[in-house]
């Protein structure tokens, strides 16, 4: 019989996943998932998303947010695993961490814990990537301070709260296998 963990973590991580869904569709997904005719004019239903991200682009230069299969450099072809990644095994997760934590408000089994824990280690992982990458940009384009904004405010945040996160999943699986020791253990004290 499966047990279901419920914490107030819950919603902390229903939160974060809702935050996850316009992110992952309307961001970083956006020119791979929805035709131009969609978000390019400027009547279109989502231009106000893509206005956003041609602003952030000209505001901070992100090379990583600009990053298309067309301008790919070489040395970033990671980038393309990455949105595949996203789209195959993230965004399904997001949406099965919704319906799960939001929809049906059980808790988490132990598989939806180990299934939260590699999301979460993949997000920390990936979005780590970038932040060592930013590391390796032109300094005649980006300075110390833009290069401290970055981690501080953008990619920091996002690589920080999901080690938290893959932490907990972790301390939860733990408890279980505790529990099942435990357990074990006092039947073969009988």
């Amino acid at each position: 019989m499966t047990t279901y963990n419920t914490t107030w973590k819950n919603k902390a991580w229903l939160g974060w996943f809702l935050l996850q869904i316009p992110l992952i569709l309307l961001i970083d997904l956006l020119e791979f998932l929805w035709p131009k005719w969609v978000y390019e004019p400027a009547g279109a239903p989502l231009h106000f998303i893509f206005a956003l991200k041609e602003w952030y682009i000209q505001t901070y230069n992100d090379p990583i947010v600009q990053w298309t299969v067309e301008t790919a450099a070489g040395h970033d072809s990671w980038m393309g695993l990455f949105l595949r990644v996203e789209f195959v095994f993230l965004l399904p997760t997001v949406l099965y961490a919704v319906y799960r934590l939001g929809v049906q408000r059980r808790g988490t089994s132990g598989a939806d814990e180990l299934l939260f824990m590699v999301y979460a280690l993949e997000v920390a992982f990936t979005t780590l990537v970038c932040i060592y990458d930013s590391f390796y940009w032109d300094d005649a384009v980006y300075s110390a301070e833009l290069k401290r904004t970055f981690l501080v405010q953008f990619y920091g945040p996002w690589c920080l709260i999901p080690s938290i996160g893959a932490i907990d999943m972790a301390t939860r699986i733990l408890g279980r296998f505790r529990a099942a020791d435990a357990l074990l253990e006092s039947k073969k004290s009988r």
